[in-house]
């Protein structure tokens, strides 16, 4: 078969362009998309590493935070009630309540265990006799505690009643008439 020399000039380049064609959709096509592919790997790994390492920074410089506050951490664990000084809180109560001129009986206290959403604590109800004037001096010295500082000490709930004839003769303190009655629930974080 013999090709005229006009087809041949057609034929050749046609062919080099079929040729070149698949050797682009063969070699070169996927090297780029290997090359892509690489690339956005390439890409995401680094914001990875940016991430990693700006974490790393966020730790040492909480660290160092942890290491200055260190001190006021041990102090600031003194603030709550150990299982150690129960007894000693509660006599710090019954002092309170003698030094303001109120009779304190504690009628219930109870231990709440801490959780992940809660801090544990005692929870007291705590039965106060004395006028007006005596209960808000026990407030405020329960507030300003001397015994070890106990700063996280809550008052829940309060009620106050005052008394009649037939109620002093019940209650077996020496009190006058017109004194108040009051209920107090008292909440001590604990350690």
């Amino acid at each position: 078969m013999n090709l005229s020399q006009p087809r041949k000039i057609i034929l050749v380049p046609l062919l080099c362009l079929i040729g070149l064609l698949i050797f682009i959709g063969l070699v070169i096509y996927p090297l780029l998309a290997a090359i892509d592919r690489t690339a956005r790997e390439y890409l995401a790994n680094q914001e990875t590493l940016t991430r990693l390492d700006q974490r790393e920074s966020l730790a040492k410089q909480l660290e160092k935070e942890y290491q200055r506050n260190e001190p006021e951490l041990a102090d600031l664990a003194k603030v709550f009630l150990s299982s150690e000084e129960t007894v000693g809180f509660i006599t710090n109560l019954e002092t309170i309540a003698r030094r303001t001129n109120n009779f304190l009986e504690i009628k219930t206290a109870s231990p709440h265990q801490p959780s992940e959403k809660e801090p544990g604590y005692l929870n007291f109800r705590v039965s106060l006799w004395g006028n007006f004037h005596s209960l808000l001096l026990f407030l405020a010295k329960l507030e300003d505690s001397p015994y070890p500082p106990y700063r996280l000490v809550e008052l829940e709930n309060i009620t106050i009643k005052r008394l009649e004839a037939g109620d002093l003769a019940r209650i077996s303190y020496p009190l006058a008439e017109n004194s108040l009655e009051s209920i107090l629930s008292i909440k001590i974080y604990t350690q």
